[in-house]
């Protein structure tokens, strides 16, 4: 799974965990001001609501922290390794270089 798939699939995750966020808002709110209930109980359950939801926000937060420490974590590792290999390449071909000079100046001397 290339890199690209990976942030595709961990946008469409965060995309879902929004959007079921905001469903679980709108429908927990439709459900609350459709019941047929008297004031108080109606603030009280919408009290309990607000404080679930504030629940599920923070736990979304903290998955979406460790999603976005993950992600960091393997953007750093993956530069690294890029990194590598790119002085692994110019060594190389500093000494592909060196080779072809000398086989060339042994050339020209005879």
């Amino acid at each position: 799974m290339s890199k690209y798939e990976i942030q595709s699939d961990e946008r469409d995750w965060n995309a879902f965990l929004y959007g079921a966020a905001i469903g679980f808002v709108v429908g927990g709110a439709a459900a609350l001001l459709f019941a047929p209930k008297s004031g108080d109980e109606l603030r009280g359950d919408i009290g309990e609501a607000i404080e679930e939801l504030k629940d599920r926000a923070e736990k979304t937060v903290d998955e979406l922290q460790v999603t976005a420490a993950d992600i960091v974590s393997r953007s750093r590792q993956t530069i690294e390794e890029t990194r590598e290999n790119l002085v692994r390449s110019v060594e190389a071909g500093k000494e592909a270089y060196a080779l072809k000079k000398e086989e060339l100046t042994a050339q020209l001397d005879s």
